[in-house]
């Protein structure tokens, strides 16, 4: 773990990186606390994903960052989390933001989507607040008085109390990191003033606005009890926030986790998986995105490619990217069937297979084998979210492999393809 400062209109803002011991095909995740909390609240998730680049960002008035009286509002928000992504080389990350962070993550995925592979949500909000209730009665449940301790012992107990049996000693440091001495002890970051604007933010917010444009897989991570005594009406409409949050995107993907609101805390390894899960989504749905460009144009997609007699054009080329993309979810739904314990010594033609489906695909359109590229990428991440990774593929190249370690070469197929026909319409 490694941390390091960023500087953006006068203020600095922390972050905590994780790197992988070794280059990963997946997008980084750029991970979006909540509000009072801090960038250590994925200390614990990290820990179950050591093969990913993630980056936590303590935002304005968090952790120790810097704590301006304003610029609480969405665009400041969203520009503190681009020009992250940006200083840190990082791309297309995944966004997940947790609760408020997830306000903040949807807003730049969806007015940014040049910056995202894909979002996460992790128990924030899907409908807009202000349909739900008036700003008087958000404002006092989402502002409860601020606490004062005497020292950190006091404040450990606090936060033991509250987690109970998801308490652990190695959040020390997320305790530590959300609390500033004042006169008179330790109280949190955030202060009163600064608080009431990033609420007053969140309860204008419409997330229903906002989904349709995100990019990418989208993933709702929710907690089946919110809080402790939550009322049946309270958690009705979370749960037909987020149907209607499938109606809009029904693509997306949606968990419900036996956890209070801190899911970090209390599932980290079951969040993880998941987070896994959806940056593999991302990635072949990033290859789909950047197929789609060279289709939105004029192109010689009868121009061979390979010159021997029956050779393929450049649309039998991607007709190859759209029937392998289309084929990952049966690959993925099968692992570790009966067979697969055998499969690696079956025997597959890929050149016959891969003629085949050519063939299918002649009468097609560049516009339509996209489409199939993009269902193909939602239709991975659904089969995705109930696989285990570590299981073995039993049909195609790669059975026999890991779910894991086969997906990455495939990835790796359809990105030397891409570049490939990249090459070939350019030429």
């Amino acid at each position: 773990m490694e941390e390091g400062w960023i500087r953006r209109a006068g203020v600095r803002l922390h972050f905590i990186e994780w790197r992988p011991s070794r280059p990963s095909p997946w997008p980084a995740l750029l991970l979006l606390h909540g509000l009072s909390s801090n960038a250590r609240i994925w200390e614990r998730v990290a820990g179950w994903l050591p093969d990913l680049h993630l980056v936590a960002l303590d935002q304005r008035s968090h952790g120790p960052s810097d704590r301006p009286s304003e610029g609480y509002t969405g665009p400041e928000l969203t520009e503190d989390a681009a020009r992250l992504i940006q200083e840190l080389g990082l791309d297309r990350p995944l966004l997940v933001g947790h609760s408020w962070g997830a306000t903040v993550a949807l807003a730049l995925a969806a007015d940014r989507p040049r910056l995202a592979a894909g979002l996460v949500v992790v128990d924030g909000p899907v409908s807009a607040l202000h349909d739900r209730m008036s700003w008087e009665e958000a404002s006092h449940r989402l502002q409860p008085p601020l606490p004062c301790y005497h020292d950190l012992a006091e404040a450990v107990a606090a936060q033991r109390s509250a987690l109970a049996g998801a308490w652990g000693d190695d959040l020390l440091g997320f305790v530590r990191a959300g609390l500033v001495e004042q006169p008179g002890g330790l109280v949190p970051t955030l202060s009163a003033t600064v608080r009431e604007q990033a609420v007053r933010w969140l309860y204008d917010f419409r997330p229903e606005s906002l989904l349709p444009r995100v990019e990418g897989p989208l993933l709702l991570a929710m907690a089946e009890r919110p809080w402790p005594g939550a009322p049946p009406s309270v958690l009705e409409w979370r749960r037909r926030s987020v149907e209607r949050a499938g109606e809009l995107r029904p693509d997306a993907r949606v968990r419900w986790y036996d956890s209070p609101h801190d899911i970090p805390l209390v599932r980290p390894g079951e969040l993880a998986l998941d987070l896994e899960r959806t940056a593999v989504a991302a990635a072949f749905w990033s290859l789909a995105r950047e197929t789609a460009a060279l289709a939105g144009k004029e192109r010689p997609w009868r121009r061979r490619i390979h010159a021997a007699e029956g050779g393929w054009e450049a649309r039998d080329l991607l007709a190859h990217l759209s029937s392998t993309q289309s084929a990952l979810a049966s690959v993925v739904a099968t692992a570790g069937g009966e067979d697969a314990a055998t499969a690696a010594g079956q025997a597959f033609d890929p050149d016959r297979w891969n003629a085949s489906q050519v063939r299918r695909r002649r009468e097609r359109t560049p516009a339509e084998l996209v489409e199939e590229l993009r269902a193909g990428s939602a239709q991975l991440h659904a089969a995705l979210m109930g696989a285990e990774l570590d299981a073995r593929t039993s049909i195609g190249p790669q059975a026999g492999r890991p779910l894991r370690e086969a997906l990455e070469r495939m990835h790796a197929h359809q990105r030397a393809h891409l570049a490939e026909l990249q090459a070939a319409l350019r030429a």
